[in-house]
């Protein structure tokens, strides 16, 4: 028989656990180079640049995969890189950039794949992580998987904001700092467009190969949802060219299916190319499916400025 001693115990030790992940989450200062903190300066650069305006919008595989300015410099327009971490998953993003697009902009939306298969939400992994860089920007807004993945992933929060402070003494810093030997996601890892170009200075790695094939079937929700959210953009005089993302071909073969180009066909917003003419060989291929080396980005970059120059 649970005794009412024991049910003290137990809330008690609940109180303590929240407590100590509370405090770790919130009386910790923000790390300032944080990779996640990026968002905030790319926003900035949505409410603030001018037109004409080239908006790139998506997840890593923009990040890694473009040079805005060989972009801007051949279009002779503004370009905004908008991507940033598949995990954040597209809605927020494409939620949060509507209210800042203005009439006359073209907005080139390249959605990983597993977006179309996973809800749009993220994960827990990155989600609360990206909640915390961008100071809790638009929680109101957030829908119940979001929340679901940032409640699921807040012990992790804590855990890594207790190691940062053990590893304060050491390193003088609450903040991340670039290596000289390796990559590291890190906020300084960005130029003024949004491109993350510290990637180009060091090796590839092996490309691993395809595991698997994608059979999954799209969610017709998150479908649905991405037709009102590009519709609401063309209400707001914007033009919109779905790409599909760049890849290495066998992340090609792993990620992506038919089903997704069928969907978005049925809510009248195709690919304007085929998934397989967006893809690079596997020699591009940098730390993962989605990421471009220097030969990558600027075969991916060459693509792109065919194709605006084609739709704009």
């Amino acid at each position: 028989m649970v005794t009412r001693r024991f049910i003290i115990k137990v809330l008690t030790f609940l109180a303590l656990v929240i407590g100590v992940n509370v405090l770790l989450l919130w009386a910790v200062p923000r790390d300032k180079n944080a990779y996640l903190c990026e968002y905030n300066r790319k926003i900035s650069l949505m409410d603030t640049v001018d037109q004409p305006r080239v908006i790139l919008l998506g997840g890593s595989n923009i990040a890694f995969g473009v040079d805005s300015k060989a972009i801007a410099d051949s279009l002779h327009c503004h370009v905004i890189n908008m991507g940033l971490h598949g995990g954040i998953g597209m809605r927020y993003p494409v939620e949060d950039c509507l209210q800042y697009v203005r009439p006359g902009d073209v907005v080139v939306m390249q959605l990983e794949y597993g977006n179309f298969f996973n809800g749009g939400n993220g994960n827990h992994e990155t989600f609360p992580a990206f909640m915390m860089a961008t100071g809790w920007r638009n929680a109101s807004r957030l829908n119940a998987g979001q929340w679901k993945n940032i409640l699921a992933g807040i012990p992790r929060e804590a855990i890594r904001n207790g190691l940062r402070l053990l590893r304060y003494p050491m390193r003088g810093t609450l903040d991340t700092r670039a290596s000289d030997t390796k990559f590291e996601y890190v906020l300084s890892g960005f130029n003024e467009f949004g491109d993350e170009v510290s990637h180009l200075n060091y090796p590839s790695q092996a490309c691993p190969p395809a595991d698997g094939r994608e059979t999954r079937q799209v969610d017709d929700e998150t479908v649905q949802w991405l037709q009102d959210q590009l519709h609401h953009y063309k209400q707001a005089g914007a033009r919109i060219l779905m790409v599909p993302p760049v890849n290495v071909r066998s992340n090609l073969v792993a990620s992506h299916n038919d089903n997704i180009d069928q969907a978005l066909e049925e809510i009248g917003y195709p690919y304007i190319v085929s998934p397989e003419s967006m893809a690079v060989d596997d020699s591009c291929y940098f730390n993962t499916g989605y990421h471009m080396n220097r030969a990558g980005v600027e075969q991916n970059t060459r693509r792109l400025i065919t194709l605006l120059r084609e739709y704009m």
